[in-house]
C-alpha cells in the first residue's frame, strides 16, 4: 500500500491510504485540485462521488468544507480501505460509504428523494461507465438548480449529451485526463 496527500483543506498534508491491486486509479493532486478550482468553495455542500475509489475526492471533499459525503464503491475491500481512511482522519461520521454498483445506488437514492450540491463521477477510464452514468443520473436525477456534476475521464471518451435540460458543459484536459463540468442552473458559489 502507498499514500496519496490531501492538497487543500483542514485535512491539507494528512495522507490517505491507496490500494495498489491493480483494480482501483486514483485521481491525482493536479486533478483534484484542478477540481476544487474549476467547482468553487463546497464549503457546507452535500457531495455524492460515484466510483469513489479509496476516497480521496471524498476526503478532499470534506476537508475542504463539505458538509456530508455519500460515496459510492463496488469493490468491497477499496470500500472497507475507504471507511479505513475516513476513520484514521476521524471524518467517519461525515460520509455515508454504499459498497454497491453505482447502477443500484443511483436508482436507491433517487427514490429516497435525495439530492447533492455536486456529483463527482470517476469510473474506470474507457470501458463504457461515461454513457451509461449519464443516462442514469439523467432518468434518477440527484440534482438541483445550482448543482455542477464532474465527470472525470479520458481523453478517448465523449461526454456527449448533458445529463439534462438547461444544463452547460465544460471541460478542461489535464494529460489524458478531461473534466468535463455541468452545471445547471445558478451554482453555490
Amino acid at each position: 500500500m502507498s499514500g496519496l496527500r490531501i492538497t487543500g483543506g483542514r485535512l491539507k498534508g494528512r495522507m490517505i491510504a491507496l490500494a495498489r491491486n491493480g483494480r482501483t486509479r486514483f485521481t491525482s493532486s493536479k486533478v483534484r485540485e484542478a477540481v476544487f478550482d474549476l467547482v468553487g468553495d463546497v464549503e457546507g455542500c452535500s457531495v455524492l462521488d460515484l466510483f469513489a475509489g479509496a476516497g480521496s475526492f471524498t476526503v478532499e471533499a470534506l476537508s475542504r468544507g463539505a458538509t456530508f459525503v455519500t460515496a459510492v464503491e463496488k469493490d468491497s475491500q477499496t470500500a472497507a480501505l475507504l471507511r479505513n481512511n475516513l476513520k484514521a482522519l476521524g471524518i467517519d461520521k461525515d460520509c455515508l460509504v454504499l459498497n454497491m454498483d453505482v447502477r443500484y445506488a443511483v436508482p436507491m437514492l433517487h427514490r429516497q428523494g435525495k439530492s447533492f450540491d455536486l456529483v463527482y463521477v470517476d469510473p474506470p477510464y474507457e470501458m463504457g461507465y461515461i454513457a451509461a452514468t449519464v443516462e442514469l443520473l439523467r432518468t434518477n436525477p440527484l440534482r438541483h438548480s445550482g448543482s455542477i456534476v464532474v465527470f472525470e475521464h479520458s481523453k478517448r471518451e465523449e461526454l456527449l449529451e448533458s445529463p439534462g435540460e438547461g444544463c452547460g458543459i465544460r471541460t478542461r484536459k489535464y494529460g489524458d485526463t478531461v473534466l468535463s463540468i455541468i452545471t445547471c442552473g445558478q451554482n453555490k458559489s
